[in-house]
């Protein structure tokens, strides 16, 4: 039976106790992961919040989410946001790579959102590289539309990133690549070899992004992160979203791969897992 990831974002930038069923602060964040472990995923990305709930780059408050998971799924695949969204300081962003998570999050590009944007300038994702290099970490590549794989591509040819690589391609921004046929055919032509691609959606993006991606790529990014929403109407929990996804799995006839197996394929911490650091 094939394999696919699945990788779960269980709340985001922009996620509220008012607008959605995610979890906010550290102790549910925690305890939304480990109560989703056993519906099947391969690894997390994670946002924090500080004590008011405003998104941030603290180190502190990603350790206790972090050390939390582990104490009871030691073996969890764990990425962390190094977003540019409410943090421009390079220091700021990369302050919890100390941290040694196992992934952390590489937008290849500016972008915008449709109320502020995600500055990612060339020198910062090549200083974001060499941190995380220095930290055995394992950058978890964002590509948004063909110009961020473009660079991506370029990076790979030049030596900067090395295999393995994980990417997640998102779908669905306003300012970026949308869901139709034409699009899609020319991003999965142009994906590097050698790596492991995952297809999320913003929005109603989501499903049909999550179908691409286990059609015709390594999995699905899903969660609350990115969308809100079981349909129209209905706001979704993370296990709707993730009980769905594992339901068409079945009816496809695909297994997820569990996170020791995703671990395995040398996506742990490159220096704690002696994955060629």
């Amino acid at each position: 039976m094939q394999q696919k990831i699945v990788n779960f974002c269980p709340t985001g930038t922009l996620t509220t106790k008012e607008n959605s069923f995610a979890p906010i602060y550290h102790q549910e964040i925690i305890d939304e992961v480990l109560s989703c472990l056993d519906l099947g995923i391969s690894v997390v990305h994670l946002h924090a919040r500080d004590e008011d709930g405003q998104n941030t780059y603290r180190k502190e408050i990603f350790q206790k989410i972090i050390e939390g998971i582990q104490k009871y799924a030691p073996n969890l695949v764990i990425g962390v946001s190094l977003s540019g969204r409410f943090f421009n300081e390079n220091h700021l962003r990369a302050e919890v790579l100390s941290l040694r998570p196992d992934l952390a999050s590489l937008t290849m590009s500016s972008l915008n959102f449709p109320k502020n944007a995600s500055i990612n300038a060339p020198d910062t994702i090549l200083w974001l590289i060499e941190e995380m290099n220095k930290y055995g970490v394992n950058p978890e590549i964002e590509c948004f539309d063909s110009g961020m794989i473009n660079y991506t591509n370029y990076l790979i040819k030049k030596g900067i990133l090395k295999e393995p690589l994980y990417l997640n391609v998102i779908l669905g921004n306003l300012f970026n690549a949308g869901t139709d046929i034409a699009t899609i055919s020319s991003i999965i032509n142009n994906l590097p070899i050698n790596s492991k691609v995952c297809f999320g959606g913003i929005g109603p993006a989501q499903l049909k992004s999550n179908i691409i991606g286990l059609l015709e790529a390594d999995g699905v990014r899903i969660g609350l992160e990115d969308n809100l929403y079981l349909n129209e109407k209905n706001k979704a929990t993370n296990k709707q979203l993730l009980q769905r996804i594992h339901r068409i799995m079945d009816e496809l006839d695909y297994e997820y791969m569990n996170t020791l197996e995703f671990r395995n394929l040398g996506y742990g911490n490159r220096k704690i897992n002696n994955f060629g650091a």
